[in-house]
């Protein structure tokens, strides 16, 4: 019989919490270069949330964070402070269902382009409670980890898509791994363990609720897109921006963050590459979200100024780089170094 480690190596997960890695890791003060270096994938593939990485990158990942910081509830912290922008293309089609129910119905559905093996159900549990359960073989080896991660961030995704109130409870199967006030805190509802099942818990009479990001009577236009990037996964997106973001990186790495150098990389004009990225999205605002990863990288190393990091990052001025930092984080730059670089830095059970 084959081991994990030789069955995880054929099975895939979609790269965008290889994205929330990087996000993590300048957070707690890891180099982009130390997690590729152990984990064995390069930085632009990190960067690339529509791309796939094996389970073997996050089992890999997962046991770096748990060895660093022994004491840290790092699944939860990682939950808290992922940007959700980070959920590449399934994530942002799914995230625009008109209402819970169909929400609900999309993912179940769709869950294998989030990862192969990733398994999800909506089951009734009584005339009150729907619950969405999820298994992933993954997480047996990382001891909850990845299903603290995932219910921690589909719980943000509820409160941003519908505020509070849908929630009834949060379950795993697993023992807790801190104090269950730090659940608690995250998830804003009671947390079970030593459950059935993982799986987050609704109201069943809110979810006909409808969701603030979504349309109404959008779904069979968001099945539609969806089909299309199922028939080419493993593929370049429908819309090329899987290349697009792939450059945008490695011109990034030279330093060069602006459209006019993405566009001449590509061999194209500043008006075909606008037509090639999707609807809602800009190449500015892309070059922004990979501007915004290697800032936090940089404001964890004190040796450099926050001027020092502004010209790294390409801005004119220190004064656009702080209020382009703000507009990305609600914070200054020295506030977040601040944060992150304090020699005992806050955990979530604090």
């Amino acid at each position: 019989m084959s081991s994990f480690l030789e069955t995880s190596s054929k099975h895939r997960i979609l790269s965008s919490m290889g994205n929330v890695a990087v996000f993590f890791a300048a957070y707690v003060g890891l180099s982009v270069e130390r997690i590729s270096r152990e984990t064995g994938v390069d930085p632009v593939s990190l960067m690339d949330p529509d791309a796939y990485l094996t389970e073997n990158f996050y089992e890999n990942f997962f046991n770096l964070l748990i060895k660093d910081f022994p004491e840290r509830n790092v699944a939860l912290e990682l939950a808290q402070l992922a940007p959700l922008s980070y959920f590449g293309t399934p994530g942002r089609l799914l995230l625009r269902a008109p209402d819970a129910k169909t929400m609900l119905e999309m993912f179940v559905d769709n869950c294998d382009l989030l990862a192969d093996r990733l398994k999800m159900e909506a089951v009734d549990g009584s005339s009150t409670e729907t619950f969405l359960c999820a298994s992933q073989p993954l997480d047996e080896i990382v001891n909850g980890v990845s299903q603290e991660i995932g219910l921690g961030l589909g719980v943000r995704v509820v409160r941003e898509c519908f505020s509070e109130g849908l929630l009834a409870h949060v379950q795993f199967r697993h023992k807790a791994r801190g104090p269950i006030s730090a659940y608690e805190e995250l998830f804003r509802v009671p947390v079970k363990f030593q459950a059935e099942s993982n799986a987050l818990v609704f109201k069943t009479k809110e979810l006909d609720r409808l969701n603030r990001r979504g349309r109404p009577k959008l779904r069979c236009s968001l099945e539609q897109r969806l089909q299309r990037f199922r028939q080419e996964i493993g593929l370049e997106q429908p819309d090329g921006i899987a290349d697009i973001r792939r450059m945008a990186v490695c011109n990034a790495i030279r330093g060069d963050y602006s459209v006019s150098g993405l566009a001449r990389s590509l061999g194209m004009s500043l008006s075909s590459l606008q037509r090639r990225m999707p609807s809602g999205v800009s190449a500015c605002s892309l070059l922004g979200e990979i501007r915004y990863v290697n800032a936090m990288g940089m404001l964890t190393d004190n040796n450099l100024s926050i001027d020092e990091v502004a010209f790294r990052l390409g801005f004119e001025s220190e004064r656009g780089f702080r209020k382009a930092f703000r507009r990305w984080s609600g914070k200054s730059p020295s506030e977040a170094r601040r944060e992150m670089t304090q020699p005992d830095p806050p955990s979530i059970h604090s």
